[in-house]
């Protein structure tokens, strides 16, 4: 590796400080895409030489950029702006740090391949000076109209532990698995009334080890673009003032808050014949941190599920949150699981052991999945052509 590729390659060691690219923005899907700036077009094609939509690098010397091949990788050189990218790397150097790509670069033939997102999302982000309306000198980024996304949409709902594992108990002898169930219960129907497909990891009272759910989760999918695993939960504490609703996505844990919450779901794992107790949660993110796609889009689905649980809890909102969960790891869809009140609290017990409330929680989950996939036809688009 070069002493650039060196240096890029420290830098990336920091990659829960880097900027995120190819955020939630939503941009229709076609084979091609036209990059206008002033009254210069140039249309860019698309590339899918391993499973993702990218485009070559190349064609934004059209726009009076340059780019350079490097034995790791490459440099871009746009607007005054200097680019390093890595070979089979999520990662680049910019003038102002380390960014990240949704998927890695790529040297394919003759071309240096980039993922859709840095055209669409990233571009235009970082030269919002070029995008006002208006005077020659603008740039824009363009899609013809594509018509939205018609396969299925399936959504796996995981009902926590279950048989022999109780989850947690309030002293009221409210169960968490009786609650995850009761609330998946309703979600299913719910969601399949608008045209879901939806899958249990569990139908009744019966143990699943955590490992074999997110497998569940894929091999119901298939080939399918569009799907999501949500896992539902009821949350403890050791102080019964603790309560609201939090909702993680799998990533290193930040806080003790959150180490805590994961170390207690992964005891389950000690009901399991024959699978020891312990788990590193940073070997169990070791896998998911490889795919930066399904990272971003489960904490884009966390944040939806929160804004809508807020609208009928009586809690407050405890936000979106990340930790080692295992249950989460491997799941080749956004991913997220679902605390939805504190057993530990005698109030929100009470309320999770009555139906209404229940039904509150499973219409607020359900509709979230929804907004969720109406607002990024994108993905599915994108990853089914």
């Amino acid at each position: 590796m070069s002493g650039r590729g060196r240096v890029v390659a420290r830098a990336c060691a920091c990659l829960l400080a880097a900027v995120v690219l190819g955020g939630p923005a939503v941009h229709a899907q076609t084979d091609a895409l036209v990059l206008t700036r002033g009254d210069s077009d140039v249309r860019v094609e698309l590339a899918r030489h391993r499973g993702w939509a990218a485009h070559d690098v190349r064609a934004l010397e059209g726009l009076g950029g340059s780019f350079r091949s490097e034995a790791d990788g490459g440099v871009l050189t746009l607007f005054g702006d200097t680019l390093v990218f890595l070979d089979a790397s999520t990662y680049f150097q910019t003038s102002r740090g380390v960014a990240q790509l949704a998927y890695p670069a790529y040297r394919a033939g003759d071309g240096f391949f980039l993922p859709r997102s840095f055209f669409t999302d990233w571009l235009p982000t970082r030269y919002g000076q070029w995008l006002s309306a208006g005077p020659a000198g603008d740039l824009q980024v363009r899609q013809a109209a594509a018509p939205a996304y018609t396969g299925r949409r399936i959504v796996v709902l995981d009902p926590g532990h279950g048989g022999v594992d109780p989850g947690k108990v309030a002293s009221s002898g409210v169960r968490e698995k009786d609650v995850a169930l009761a609330v998946a219960r309703q979600v299913r129907t719910l969601l399949r009334e608008r045209g879901y497909v939806v899958y249990m990891t569990r139908e009744a009272d019966t143990l699943i080890a955590l490992d074999d759910r997110p497998r569940m989760a894929n091999a119901w999918k298939g080939e399918e673009p569009a799907a999501l695993f949500v896992s539902i939960h009821a949350n403890s504490h050791r102080r019964s003032a603790a309560r609201g609703f939090e909702t993680f996505f799998l990533s290193e844990a930040r806080t003790e808050d959150e180490r805590r919450v994961a170390e207690a779901e992964n005891a389950a794992v000690r009901y399991e014949t024959g699978r020891p107790a312990e788990s590193d949660p940073v070997a169990l993110i070791a896998a998911s941190l490889r795919n930066d796609f399904y990272q971003r889009a489960s904490n884009d689905l966390a944040e939806v599920i929160q804004r809508n649980m807020a609208r009928i809890h009586p809690g407050p909102n405890r936000g979106v949150k990340q930790a080692g969960f295992r249950v989460l790891v491997g799941a080749l869809m956004p991913a997220v699981l679902v605390e939805t009140a504190f057993l530990s609290n005698p109030r929100e017990a009470d309320l999770l052991g009555e139906s209404g409330f229940r039904r509150n929680l499973a219409d607020a989950v359900a509709d979230a999945i929804d907004v969720y996939f109406k607002g990024h036809e994108h993905l599915w688009v994108a990853r089914s052509d």
